[in-house]
């Protein structure tokens, strides 16, 4: 029989309900729960994450990993993968009676590079996610004046967080306003649109209790996608064209299927696009589709790996462009390789049914806190050669184009 060892805190429920205050707040609806760090951390120290197990009404029983993959998101910037291994060793099941809880502790390295409110997933547990907030002050001149050397850097790394608990009513709407495509700014030489940018995001209609859900209501968004082509060469400056990109979608990124041990994401919808003219001789551009876009994922996902995203369609209304599939095509394709706290390199492939019609679109992108700790965003290099990176100019073979920018999401 598994003899529980101290370090692991067996509670039963009186005495866990005196302690509650000085534990993190747990969801009633889920039984394995994240507890809050401690409210300061020596980076150079381990990190240490705990888990409560719990059997409220029923006996259970579990089966933990013993390497806890976790991820960190930051609001902006690139988010960290950290594998924490378990405290002490477990028995391969433990059984838990009515009213009790156990704590289990897992240890690892925290990046020194996170800054900010910063989002706690452990991908191997059905466990809610945790908030918290990191910063790494410098120590008060007259504290490091006064204290020794080893001190004054002692007082200079400890790294505070905040914990915010589910139940804070100022994230009830978070992570339901997000980014959707790549949001960057970048310029160079090639065609006359020698400066590009684009925003985008995508908003959760509907934010479910179970963060796991898959039906369509839970599911569903509202996305939206603008890019601009500017020409900072001409003499007044102009816009050489602008694409809106309005659209309503279901999206989820687990389907229950697997491909290369990896889940396989989803997402399907309706999408409009134009460039905001208002006649064929204003050279107005429009059309609407229906498509379905899977993502395959291949490789360690804390690591380096690459994924494939197909974005497949058919065209509602090209009434104002009906040859658009010649040069467009019926799919977009996206490819990937990186790692999610550093490079990346993608590719968007795009293939009309005309012979000659093609176009390639290249981004690199680098984190940009892997140079400064706390800077968000991307330093990014794009390159395109093909047909239609404007939707004004979609059946004509545009010069190459290089640009340098700043993506904030990639």
């Amino acid at each position: 029989m598994y003899k529980r060892p101290r370090s692991h805190r067996l509670l039963t429920l009186p005495l866990l309900l005196l302690l509650g205050l000085g534990l993190a707040p747990l969801a009633a609806h889920a039984d394995i729960h994240l507890l809050a760090p401690s409210r300061t951390l020596d980076p150079s120290q381990p990190f240490k994450l705990s888990l409560m197990l719990s059997a409220e009404s029923e006996a259970r029983s579990y089966a933990l990993p013993e390497l806890l993959r976790v991820t960190l998101t930051p609001d902006l910037g690139a988010t960290a993968s950290v594998n924490l291994r378990l405290a002490s060793p477990l028995p391969p099941q433990i059984d838990l009676h009515p009213g009790e809880f156990l704590r289990i502790d897992y240890v690892g390295e925290l990046p020194a590079n996170l800054r900010g409110r910063v989002r706690i997933d452990a991908l191997d547990l059905d466990a809610p996610a945790m908030l918290v907030q990191l910063s790494t002050p410098n120590a008060p001149a007259a504290v490091a004046v006064a204290a020794a050397p080893a001190q004054a850097a002692s007082a200079a790394a400890i790294t505070t967080l905040a914990v915010r608990a589910d139940s804070d009513p100022n994230l009830q709407d978070q992570g339901r306003l997000s980014f959707n495509e790549p949001m960057f700014a970048a310029i160079g030489s090639g065609i006359e649109a020698n400066a590009k940018f684009q925003i985008s995001f995508k908003l959760r209609l509907y934010e479910p209790a179970d963060k796991l859900s898959r039906r369509v209501v839970d599911n569903l968004y509202f996305g939206y996608t603008q890019t601009a082509f500017w020409d900072l060469t001409g003499d007044s400056k102009p816009f050489v064209d602008t694409k809106y990109k309005p659209g309503f979608f279901y999206q989820s990124p687990s389907t229950g299927w697997r491909v290369a041990a990896n889940e396989v994401g989803f997402a399907a919808g309706y999408e409009h696009e134009s460039n905001g003219r208002d006649d064929l001789d204003a050279k107005s551009r429009s059309i609407d589709i229906l498509y379905v876009k899977p993502k395959f994922t291949f490789g360690d996902s804390s690591g380096f790996h690459s994924t494939f995203e197909p974005k497949l369609y058919v065209y509602l209304d090209k009434d104002e462009n009906p040859d658009m599939g010649k040069y467009r095509g019926y799919g977009d394709f996206r490819f990937t390789y990186g790692k999610s706290n550093d490079w990346q390199l993608a590719l968007d492939l795009r293939k009309g049914t005309l012979s000659k019609a093609f176009s390639a679109d290249v981004q690199a992108t680098y984190p940009l806190n892997r140079f400064v700790p706390g800077l968000s965003g991307y330093l990014m290099a794009q390159y395109f050669t093909g047909y239609g990176e404007t939707l004004l100019n979609y059946n004509k073979r545009e010069p190459w184009a290089f640009r340098l920018g700043y993506a904030i999401w990639r």
